[in-house]
């Protein structure tokens, strides 16, 4: 197996909470700087810039897989993933009929714009991103399950919108791939709450700026850098399994 060096939740500028900077060029070239192999880019309630990221990520040798941080109606943050961008992109144009319509306003909140691969922009979204989705919990990840994709609550030891804050405790009769934590340090304390047993913890950057990316990684031991494989990692199957310091 081959050591894979992986961020799994990074900001564009598609979040109105990232900065302007956080460009596919940009995130490309500072996440090759900092050593990773493979990232995801995560966006609230979103995907749409993962497809520049993505092609420019092919072009230089870094695998970039299709997510969004997607926050339900119980103000609960996950981070979801897909193998390409036709299920995500269809995944956000479901969920989008549930965001509420509420126009953005970016001198408060920062601008939403989705940048192509030569960092012209393509379009500005008009809709505040920064909303709860008006699907429960459940639903949410019945929905991703649904079309094959990666479920993992965001920050699960952050005082707001993690699955702990919310909800006071991890329940076990949801399809979670994995639990993100950011301090390594909290996940002994954590484990009383976590009801779901055998479950792996992560830990990612949740980067809104560049000087973020990569700050904090997973580990992950596969035969090539590919979606297939991370669910193998995620179940340690096959000889694939994953780690952090």
């Amino acid at each position: 197996m081959t050591a894979f060096f992986c961020d799994f939740h990074i900001h564009s500028t598609l979040s109105p909470c990232a900065s302007l900077e956080m460009s596919p060029q940009n995130i490309i070239k500072k996440a090759k700087e900092v050593g990773l192999d493979i990232i995801a880019i995560t966006d609230h309630n979103m995907v749409e810039n993962t497809i520049y990221v993505h092609e420019l990520g092919k072009k230089l040798g870094l695998g970039v897989l299709f997510g969004m941080e997607l926050q339900t109606r119980e103000e609960i943050h996950l981070l979801v993933l897909f193998d390409n961008y036709k299920t995500a992109l269809d995944f956000q144009r479901e969920i989008y009929e549930f965001l509420p319509a509420v126009k953005n306003n970016p001198v408060y909140f920062g601008d939403q714009v989705v940048v192509d691969v030569n960092d012209n922009i393509v379009r500005v979204e008009e809709r505040l991103l920064l909303n709860s989705v008006q699907i429960s919990l459940d639903e949410a990840v019945s929905r991703v399950k649904l079309k094959e994709g990666l479920v993992i609550p965001s920050h699960i030891d952050s005082q707001t919108f993690s699955i702990i804050s919310q909800l006071g405790y991890v329940p076990d009769n949801l399809s979670f791939d994995a639990l993100e934590v950011r301090d390594k340090q909290k996940i002994e304390e954590l484990l009383p709450l976590v009801n779901l047993k055998g479950i792996p913890f992560v830990t990612f950057s949740d980067a809104h700026y560049l000087i973020d990316v990569g700050k904090r990684r997973t580990v992950f031991y596969l035969k090539e850098p590919s979606f297939k494989e991370v669910i193998k990692a995620l179940k340690f199957k096959e000889g694939r399994y994953l780690e952090f310091n």
